[in-house]
């Protein structure tokens, strides 16, 4: 990848110097704007200016160029995803690549054909050129227009090419809690996040740039698996496990129809509280106002990677004062998820199908409903382990001394009757 970070202005050497900056990609200054006009009242005139950040791209002439991709300065990218989301497109035909807004009014008011430019949008190489050549004299005719997405919108209609919406691309318009959001992530590779110093640190007891980096400890290990959703269901206790996997687990106290798991909870708050604002075009469920009648969630602790797969470990990280019975899975201490790491071909990319998780109890099932043991199985996509301390039963207590605790290893090492004993 190649890529400039366009400034208004040449910052002083003495900003640049610091060792901290050496990594980043070099500054270009954008040229001078003031022959446009501009007449969206009370707008910033600075959106043509970021919108002609196209053609200044495509004028520095890098070599072996596919696709040129844009997001504003509170955009956050997550490259092996990005590269991989494009790879399903020709890159050689015209593609205009991004997503909408998440709310009815900005896209009513700016287009639901319009990528927005905070999620990040691609312009595939052929047609970018070609956008360069006509771009100064399209902007002449759009001053009206609020924002450099609109513009770069606009001058693209022109051309005869529309939207590709790519729904790993998020605008997020909106603020506070976006756990709901997250722990429903689509059966994509997410690509891209924004806003975020608008919204809550995604993990509790930290700040917003430790939390990003707690989760991109996930993203290195297995991107394309980041935030992907998977429901298991336990018949011993009749509980329904939701996973994202790298971010958390739920599990709530009861079986969940599976289109009711998926939806998204209602955790945010809108970008504008008046009016038709609190509108999304999101498919939402109720955030119940009661956390003690939330399912209880795990948030991912800590992840590594071993030559029999990968092993994400969650826990709980917001105390919580609720009373709950024997049953309850606000019981469980700890939920340890097994997984191979995902390299989506290009099949799975075009026809993305959500994948398959289980969940394997102790003892036959039959031991007291406190004990809470589970175990994996090892040819499913996804295992988990939910654990409780002093629950590990004889039987289970044999057969982790005889094979070890790397659940990964029992099906080719149990005999017949320890394997029913796991399985049933």
């Amino acid at each position: 990848m190649k890529g400039c970070v366009f400034l208004e202005n040449m910052p002083s050497n003495t900003t640049l110097d610091n060792d901290r900056f050496s990594n980043l990609p070099p500054i270009c200054v954008s040229g001078d704007t003031s022959r446009f006009r501009y007449t969206y009242r009370n707008g910033l005139r600075s959106a043509i200016r970021v919108a002609r950040v196209v053609s200044e791209t495509v004028a520095l002439n890098h070599s072996n160029v596919r696709w040129f991709v844009f997001g504003d300065d509170d955009t956050i990218f997550f490259p092996d995803n990005l590269v991989k989301t494009l790879s399903k497109y020709d890159h050689g035909l015209w593609y205009y690549i991004g997503t909408n807004s998440e709310s009815f009014v900005q896209n009513k008011v700016f287009s639901h054909e319009m990528a927005f430019g905070g999620a990040g949008f691609a312009i595939s190489y052929p047609l970018a050129k070609v956008l360069a050549k006509v771009f100064d004299s399209c902007l002449e005719r759009y001053p009206h227009l609020y924002g450099s997405d609109g513009r770069i919108h606009a001058c693209l209609s022109e051309l005869g090419v529309s939207l590709t919406h790519e729904a790993g691309f998020h605008q997020m318009d909106f603020r506070g809690n976006i756990f709901g959001f997250l722990a429903a992530h689509p059966v994509r590779p997410l690509v891209s996040l924004h806003h975020m110093d608008a919204m809550d640190p995604i993990f509790p007891n930290m700040t917003q740039m430790k939390s990003l980096e707690h989760l991109f400890q996930a993203v290195q290990i297995d991107p394309h698996r980041i935030m992907q959703q998977t429901v298991c269901y336990d018949r011993w206790f009749s509980w329904t496990i939701s996973v994202s996997w790298g971010y958390a687990v739920q599990v709530f106290p009861n079986n969940v129809f599976l289109r009711d798991a998926l939806r998204m909870q209602e955790t945010y708050t809108s970008w504008k509280k008046n009016g038709l604002n609190v509108h999304y075009n999101l498919d939402t469920r109720e955030h119940h106002p009661d956390p003690c009648r939330r399912p209880p969630v795990f948030y991912l602790d800590r992840v590594s990677s071993g030559q029999d797969g990968i092993k994400s470990t969650y826990k709980k990280m917001i105390s919580e004062n609720c009373t709950y019975d024997r049953a309850s899975p606000r019981k469980l201490e700890e939920i340890r998820v097994f997984s191979h790491k995902q390299e989506l071909d290009i099949k799975q990319l075009l026809a993305p199908r959500r994948h398959c998780c289980d969940v394997l109890p102790n003892a036959a099932g039959k031991a007291p409903i406190g004990f809470g043991n589970f175990f994996i199985t090892k040819k499913m996509a996804y295992g988990l382990e939910l654990l409780k301390v002093n629950a590990v039963q004889d039987n289970l207590g044999k057969i982790l001394k005889k094979f070890g605790n790397d659940p990964f290893k029992w099906g080719k090492n149990l005999t017949m009757g320890e394997s029913k004993w796991v399985l049933e």
